[in-house]
């Protein structure tokens, strides 16, 4: 897979983790980016230029460096949106996500109860 392709392919996950359209983030932009190429983002029909990606991390609230595919360290693993991370890996069922999400919950109610300020 090119770069164009994982990099989009983070994109849609990401955003479709968020339940947003295309046609959502260019109402949310104000045109800014548009339906359609946004659709060519995330299909790797075009390539994104290093400040648009920023932009777009921005408003999925997702560090640039994880739309680039670098994996999160432990000590920044409370940035990452558990969601989006588990949506940009397709391998995992809608089940498994619901499963992974349902744990992770867990974790942090059992923190929160225990005192613990780290979350993730």
């Amino acid at each position: 897979m090119n770069y164009e392709n994982q990099i989009g392919l983070r994109l849609r996950n990401i955003r479709e983790s968020k339940k947003l359209s295309r046609k959502d983030v260019e109402n949310f932009t104000r045109g800014e980016f548009k339906e359609s190429i946004l659709s060519m983002y995330e299909n790797g029909r075009r390539r994104i230029a290093a400040p648009r990606l920023k932009r777009l991390a921005d408003i999925y609230q997702v560090p640039v460096s994880f739309l680039l595919g670098e994996a999160p360290s432990s000590k920044s693993w409370e940035e990452y949106d558990i969601e989006a991370m588990l949506m940009s890996d397709p391998k995992y069922s809608d089940d498994e996500r619901d499963l992974l999400l349902h744990v992770i919950n867990i974790i942090k109610a059992k923190r929160q109860a225990e005192g613990k300020d780290k979350v993730i």
